[in-house]
């Protein structure tokens, strides 16, 4: 199974996102989604930008992975 991380896109270059995810840089291709552009929000998996997501979605989950709940072993789905 494949994670996916939400980011938001500091800047385009030579077809890649360059974006800062948990304080470090990173570059995912952009060629499964062409038109992603800077300032937006977008999943990203395996060097590679997956989805654009609105604002709203990234920050339900940036929300998520910042809660202490969200790593709590006895929060599971059942």
């Amino acid at each position: 199974m494949c994670l996916s991380i939400p980011i938001r896109v500091s800047k385009i270059k030579d077809n890649k996102a360059i974006s800062e995810f948990m304080g470090k840089k990173r570059a995912f291709r952009i060629d499964l989604v062409p038109d992603i552009g800077t300032g937006d929000y977008a999943l990203a998996s395996n060097g590679f930008i997956t989805k654009k997501i609105s604002d709203q979605e990234a920050k339900k989950i940036f929300e998520i992975i910042k809660s202490p709940q969200s790593f709590d072993g006895e929060r599971r789905r059942k």
